[in-house]
This record gives C-alpha cells, sequence and structure tokens, in this order.
C-alpha cells in the first residue's frame, strides 16, 4: 500500500489539488502573491484578487498562460518529490509539460491569410 500525500485547496479546504491545481494571486503587503487553489475556487479567487488589486490602486491584469504552466510545473515537481509514486501528479506534470513544449501561436501576416 502506497501513501499518498493530499494537499487542500487552502480557500476552501474541501478539494484535493495534489494533481489538479490552478494558480491564482492574493495580495499579501501590498504584494501579489501566488498561490494554488482547486477548481471550484479558481474564479472566485481570481475575482477577490481583482477587487483587492482596485481597492489598493494596484493594476490589474491576468496571469499569462505560460506563466500559470510554469507554476503549474513547480507545484507539481515539489508534489512529485513528496510523492514519487502518485500517478496522478505523474500525468498532470506531463500535461503541463507537453503543453509548455507548444510555442506561442504567431499573428499572421494578411498576406499569408
Amino acid at each position: 500500500m502506497t501513501d499518498v500525500r493530499i494537499t487542500r485547496c487552502p480557500r476552501c479546504l474541501a478539494e484535493d489539488i495534489s494533481a489538479d491545481a490552478h494558480p491564482s494571486r492574493r495580495l499579501v503587503g501590498g504584494m501579489p502573491a501566488t498561490f494554488f487553489v482547486c477548481r471550484e475556487c479558481f474564479r472566485p479567487a481570481e475575482l477577490e484578487f481583482q477587487i483587492s488589486c482596485e481597492g489598493a490602486n494596484i493594476p490589474y491584469a491576468r496571469l499569462p498562460i505560460r506563466e500559470s504552466l510554469r507554476l503549474l510545473r513547480g507545484f507539481y515537481l515539489d508534489r512529485q518529490r513528496d510523492t514519487p509514486d502518485d500517478p496522478r501528479v505523474t500525468a498532470a506534470l506531463s500535461e503541463v509539460e507537453r503543453r509548455l513544449l507548444i510555442g506561442p501561436v504567431e499573428r499572421a501576416s494578411r498576406l499569408d491569410a
């Protein structure tokens, strides 16, 4: 029997985010800080961050997709070090790595259309 570490969503404390995390942000001391939440808490957490930014007169910008993927890679690498035999974490990390290998889409010129 293999022990599997459970990482709970810090927002709702209900969901295991070990292999299904979503990067969000919050203001800590007036500075954006990243934390990971479950699928259900992602949109409310981002809305809370946006409202906090507006209240603190800090410009809000969405987290770029590639930055989100890099953050997820770090999160899953940490989980994999803790429980190297957890196939869910391995699969999630593989998916993030696959998506990071896809290059950004470049704008086509009008002549190519």
